[in-house]
């Protein structure tokens, strides 16, 4: 007799069929990141167990590749990669986001002045359709398919395995601290590194309006000395010093104990109160545990902004007079993402025009919106639109539908939403990421 041994992608398969139709949503072993929003539209769904997909497949030394499951998490993975002397080309700063969720939305980091996002290093997608179909996608047998994935924050299928590029790596990170009194000095800069690509790393911190330190990293063999910032404050040191030696494992993490200064609004950059409870609440897994099971610590009339904003560079300038002018918040961190191509779901009217691809990530973590008639995420998307920028979805969004498309590609996203899944059981893109 033979056994016959399900695949987890045919598993799956099996329960989407099995769903004769109805709407969907993931049931994970992992936290989601998207950011909490009113109306969550999971209820009344039937949930797709996927909490399996954790494996690391394989890894490739001599061609530097990966295979790994989408629920993989970067911290997971780093661990694993550098066992070879080796890492991804894009590391999330987070240690419990996902590979998976790293390309269904938008996520880069201080690598992606070079190597873009992380679904910009993949060249293979395992999915499970709609239809409960089980795909291949390649830049090269699917392209059109293989573009729409990026982005579509579930809407498409089930991604199940990724293969992926993988980079040397060194054991230690030397950090250089440049400190700027403008922004047009500091944007120029930015730029000359991304022509030079001289660097490894390279993000910022805006510290006020008149403290503007871009941080630069090298991979090096050796340190004189190092620092971790698993309970010190990373963004609070770039003030301090004008350089550091950070092993490298923790220098991709280095914005995880606070989950980027979040922590600060509930009295957590307090140093007894995370000496104390800092194996209970430090880490973006912890935080983001603790809103989902006590959300009325977190709930406010009006949500806090927490997004990231993609601006082109040749727009920069203007976007960040007028944040000063509309937020004038900080600390505001900077991370230039070049995103090698404008992508088929960007909609090609809005951004036309355009001399490159090089983005400037104004991320925006904790805003306390005043208690007036503004509704701060809304005028945020209506200057992003306007300074052909794009915003990040996994937060609260207000757009109304005609203008999230004049931004994204309605017929791109229809004709992939056709082929992989007809029946709409993921719902639609524009309705999942929506106020009601």
């Amino acid at each position: 007799m033979i056994k016959i041994t399900m695949t987890k992608a045919q598993g799956i398969a099996q329960q989407i069929k099995k769903a004769n139709g109805d709407k969907l949503s993931l049931r994970r072993k992992e936290i989601s990141h998207s950011v909490p929003c009113v109306g969550n539209r999971k209820a009344g769904t039937k949930p797709v167990d996927v909490s399996n997909l954790r494996e690391i497949i394989s890894i490739d030394p001599v061609k530097r590749t990966c295979r790994a499951e989408s629920g993989v998490t970067f911290s997971q993975l780093v661990k694993e990669t550098l066992k070879y002397n080796l890492i991804p080309l894009c590391v999330s700063e987070l240690k419990d986001i996902t590979i998976g969720g790293a390309v269904s939305g938008t996520s880069i980091e201080s690598m992606s002045y070079k190597y873009g996002g992380f679904h910009d290093t993949c060249f293979e997608y395992e999915i499970v359709t709609g239809k409960g179909e089980i795909i291949r996608c390649t830049p090269e047998n699917t392209p059109e398919l293989f573009e729409a994935i990026h982005s579509s924050f579930g809407t498409l299928g089930i991604i199940t395995q990724l293969a992926f590029h993988l980079i040397p790596a060194k054991p230690y990170v030397r950090m250089e601290y440049i400190h700027f009194n403008s922004f047009e000095a500091f944007s120029r800069e930015i730029y000359d590194h991304y022509q030079s690509q001289d660097i490894d790393f390279m993000d910022g911190i805006i510290h006020s309006s008149r403290d503007l330190i871009l941080c630069l990293g090298t991979f090096v063999d050796n340190a004189p000395y190092i620092h971790t910032y698993t309970k010190n404050i990373f963004y609070k040191s770039t003030i301090k010093r004008k350089e550091d030696y950070i092993p490298v494992y923790d220098y991709f993490f280095r914005y995880d104990s606070d989950c980027h200064w979040i922590t600060r609004n509930y009295g957590l950059e307090n140093p007894l109160l995370r000496s104390l409870l800092g194996p209970f609440l430090l880490g973006s897994d912890k935080l983001i545990l603790w809103a989902e099971r006590l959300p009325f610590l977190m709930r406010r009339q009006k949500p806090d902004v927490v997004v990231d904003v993609f601006i082109p560079l040749r727009n920069a300038a203007a976007f960040y007079e007028w944040y000063l002018e509309t937020f004038n918040y900080f600390p505001l961190w900077i991370v230039p993402y070049a995103s090698k191509k404008f992508y088929p779901w960007m909609n090609p009217d809005h951004v036309s025009g355009l001399p490159n691809t090089l983005f400037i990530d104004f991320a925006i973590y904790g805003f306390k919106q005043p208690r007036n008639h503004i509704n701060y995420y809304k005028i945020l998307e209506e200057k992003v639109q306007e300074l052909q920028g794009f915003k990040a979805l996994i937060t609260h969004n207000y757009y109304k539908e005609d203008d999230f498309w004049s931004i994204y590609n309605r017929q791109v996203y229809r004709e992939s939403k056709k082929r992989l899944d007809p029946q709409n059981i993921f719902n639609d893109l524009y309705i999942k990421l929506h106020q009601r």
